[in-house]
């Protein structure tokens, strides 16, 4: 047996002992400053390497005769370092995503949430629609007659759009692995990881229960694949879901992210935090899409593992499967998703604008990079309800002989309208007078949190348009009482103007004006999307463009300022170009 030399084992390892000593120190330090694992404290560890790997190379290279093996050892480790530090610092790099202040990665977070749970359901529904519908008919040769037509082509575009609104979701919370995964940065981390991985799970499935129905029926698909020009459809978009959408590649990154979704549970006892951070339906939502896509035996696992071992759930930013124009797509790849909190139409023209407008009018508004945008048909996605403030509401109706003879007739005595709102409804009316950020509330609108007051520096956005209802000042009295009784309902997701329990904006808007016995009204047409009576804001444009000039016309036009998102500048613009505004394109953003 050969003798053991106690000497060389204590001079190896006192040398080993303290540098590892002075590394726990230093890693100590870093972690009582809060140095993030990835990328700071890795691209302190890759650059230690470089240098060490380039000494021992530069000494191996002097030496004779030259230790060969060792030499290319030492170069490799320098060539691993320089990759790995190029690796590190293209992470660290900043985003859209990790810009944010912790106060609006939260607030985007769980607005991306609530999305994301919306356009979901707006895809299951679109697909129960088909399903009630028996559309596409069964059997591969069976023609479709014009109203099936009609309707598959309408929710081709709503599925579609819900598409894109999911996609911009998950394009913007990829960037996920920039949030360092210490205990730094980890809850952000798991949160955009869940949020953007949901997002991928629903679009796969939803596209791939799509594309297995229309699949049935031979005619139905090539009728959507023809280029539909005025609904902004070219050739062969379905063929382009399918393949962008469902193809390995897409299997691969599921299954990446199934893996990924695992190694946080297990690593970091991911699961227990997101238990801590309401982030439980999230992560079901993501194992209940997993179940579902497995349960529709879309995906070979066995050929798919193997790339999903090579893949990042990261999409290639290139890639996009939606149908639109190139000069769009060049567009929004130029312009930035978000700009959260900041519209294009300033305070002076806001300004400008309200003193031409009236209690009773219909505003149209649009913000750009909403995703909510992308699910709802045509360029303006929004409508309100104007009041003005207390004192202009009070000014334009108190003194109408018209509407304080329908107040008596309700109440039996003589008062004025705003007085007679502020008895009946006195919280809804302390709701009103008060201010937001030092600017009073001048409308009711129905947005997601429901139906509330807000200021015009709110609800205005980037473009915005007025239209005054041709009814007299009674009636607009009793479209704003109508409207008043709204205030605290919820949102309708559901888009279902057959009840009133909930609304849409448009809705509010609708049942506002709408006749009724002893008022005059203005009776707005709904129209059907998705075998569902609705009324997208951006038809209110185009009947008014559709009745201009008739003496039996519904609305005038009011104001209309205009915008250019490339300029980032809004203007007061006019009629005309108001009147052709229903035809833009949704992703039109760059507005002359």
């Amino acid at each position: 047996m050969a003798k053991v030399d106690e000497n060389k084992i204590a001079l190896h390892t006192g040398r080993l002992l303290l540098p590892t000593a002075l590394g726990l120190l230093i890693g100590f330090w870093c972690a009582d400053k809060g140095m993030r694992f990835v990328p700071d404290a890795l691209i302190l560890i890759a650059s230690v390497v470089l240098v060490s790997c380039g000494l021992l190379s530069f000494v191996f290279q002097r030496q004779e005769p030259r230790p060969r093996e060792k030499l290319r050892a030492s170069r490799a480790g320098v060539a691993l370092a320089v990759l790995a530090l190029l690796a590190l610092f293209w992470i660290g790099r900043p985003s859209a995503l990790t810009e944010q202040s912790a106060t609006d990665f939260e607030r985007t977070f769980v607005a991306d949430q609530q999305r994301l749970r919306q356009y979901a359901r707006g895809m299951t529904k679109v697909l129960e629609s088909l399903e009630r519908q028996q559309i596409p008919p069964a059997g591969a040769d069976s023609m479709l007659s014009p109203d099936q037509e009609s309707a598959l082509l309408d929710s081709w575009v709503g599925f579609r759009d819900y598409a894109m609104a999911l996609d911009q979701i998950r394009a913007f919370h990829e960037d996920y692995y920039r949030f360092d995964v210490s205990r730094r940065g980890r809850l952000r981390h798991i949160k955009s990881f869940l949020l953007t991985f949901a997002a991928e799970l629903t679009l796969y499935e939803q596209a791939a229960r799509f594309a297995s129905r229309i699949a049935r029926n031979e005619n139905a698909r090539k009728f959507i694949n023809t280029s539909h020009e005025a609904k902004h459809l070219p050739a062969g978009s379905l063929s382009l879901m399918r393949q962008e959408l469902l193809g390995v590649r897409d299997q691969a990154r599921l299954l990446a992210g199934e893996q990924y979704l695992h190694s946080l549970a297990v690593t970091f006892n991911a699961r227990q935090l997101a238990e801590a951070h309401g982030l439980t339906p999230l992560w079901k939502r993501a194992e209940r899409s997993l179940n579902a896509i497995d349960a529709l035996g879309k995906i070979d696992r066995t050929q798919a593992t193997v790339r999903a071992d090579l893949q990042l759930l990261k999409r290639a930013l290139t890639r996009s499967w939606y149908p639109i124009q190139k000069g769009a797509a060049e567009k929004l790849g130029d312009t930035r998703v978000r700009r959260i909190g900041e519209y294009l139409i300033d305070k002076p023209t806001r300004e400008k604008v309200d003193k031409e407008l009236a209690p009773g009018d219909v505003l149209l508004s649009r913000k750009n990079w909403y995703l909510s945008n992308l699910g709802l048909p045509g360029f303006w996605p929004h409508a309100i309800l104007y009041l003005g403030t207390p004192a202009k509401l009070a000014q334009f109706f108190d003194e109408d002989p018209a509407t304080n003879a329908w107040i008596a007739q309700q109440t039996g005595k003589p008062q004025r309208f705003s007085e007679w709102l502020a008895a009946r409804s006195p919280g809804v009316w302390r709701q009103y007078q008060r201010s937001e950020h030092g600017e009073a509330r001048r409308v009711i609108e129905a947005v997601s949190e429901g139906v509330v007051f807000s200021t015009l520096g709110h609800c205005a956005g980037d473009y915005m348009a007025a239209l005054r209802p041709r009814i007299d000042k009674r009636a607009k009295a009793q479209a704003i009482a109508a409207a008043f009784l709204q205030i605290g309902k919820p949102y309708d997701f559901d888009f279902d103007f057959a009840t009133s329990d909930a609304l849409v904006c448009t809705e509010l808007v609708w049942r506002a004006l709408r006749s009724a016995k002893d008022k005059q009204g203005v009776d707005i047409p709904l129209s059907s999307v998705a075998g569902r009576m609705t009324l997208p804001a951006n038809d209110i444009a185009a009947l008014y463009a559709q009745q201009h000039g008739k003496p039996d016309r519904m609305f005038d036009f009011v104001a209309f300022i205009d915008a250019n998102e490339k300029n980032r500048k809004a203007f007061v613009s006019d009629e005309k170009a108001f009147r052709v505004t229903h035809e833009r394109p949704k992703w039109d953003l760059a507005q002359k």
